[in-house]
């Protein structure tokens, strides 16, 4: 597939994926739920003690309303708050900054409920994507984090309307980029899987990283996406929107 092509599929993708929001924006969608990497990530890896990966030097959030670095690895909003804002819901926060709350504060008026975001600069399927002084929460860990607040929620409002709650969210994932990184950073990656088995590898995990029984949304939104080496403005996607589970093509 050359990259015409894959520039085509986004867009029929993108379009789709509009019609999709504006159908869930009637729906009144009560929280999203987002993992996946810098993409975004709202503010977790600011959270991260001995990592570089941290958006929080100039020019990061130049574009921003605050115009001052936001946590987020780009000039302004990234895709987290636009899709919150087509909802006409607020940007889900960061795990780790509401975790921080509860800490200082135990009488801290801290909600799950009105979204979480997860993604971590840095992050892939793969649980060694990131290195020394480039840490990051890897898919699986996030998936965790979500056990254990889907847990708490459970304990304070009961699982009969925490089920509810969850099916009626929206999940959205985006990840993939610093696992392709990785494989072509590595002689060891590529002598022992071609691009076609690698890709296939992380798809698999992917799917049993997203088999979490508690994870029963309305939709589950996953954009397994691969910028292009040097490129990273353009990106070719891979992208599935299904309903009640997921499937990534």
């Amino acid at each position: 597939m050359d990259y015409l092509d894959m520039m085509k599929k986004s867009f029929l993708f993108i379009s789709f994926f509009l019609f999709n929001l504006g159908f869930l924006e009637a729906q009144k969608v009560p929280a999203v739920y987002v993992f996946g990497d810098s993409l975004v990530d709202v503010g977790n890896n600011n959270y991260l003690n001995g990592t570089f990966a941290k958006a929080i030097f100039p020019y990061y959030g130049i574009d921003f309303p605050t115009n001052k670095p936001a946590g987020r690895f780009s000039n302004g909003k990234n895709a987290a708050d636009l899709i919150a804002e087509k909802l006409g819901l607020s940007t889900s926060p960061p795990y780790l900054s509401l975790v921080s709350s509860m800490v200082k504060n135990s009488k801290s008026n801290v909600s799950f409920l009105n979204g979480v975001n997860f993604a971590s600069g840095g992050a892939g399927v793969f649980n060694g994507t990131d290195q020394s002084f480039w840490k990051s929460i890897h898919m699986t860990k996030q998936v965790e984090y979500y056990s254990q607040m889907y847990e708490q929620l459970t304990h304070q409002i009961g699982a009969s309307k925490l089920q509810k709650h969850i099916s009626e969210s929206i999940f959205f994932v985006v990840i993939g980029n610093n696992d392709i990184f990785d494989y072509f950073n590595s002689i060891d990656l590529q002598t022992n899987n071609t691009q076609q088995q690698y890709v296939k590898s992380m798809v698999s995990s992917l799917k049993l990283q997203l088999q979490v029984s508690t994870m029963v949304p309305s939709f589950i939104i996953t954009i397994f996406s691969t910028i292009r080496r040097g490129q990273m403005q353009a990106s070719a996607t891979v992208i599935t929107i299904v309903m009640s589970k997921t499937i990534i093509l």
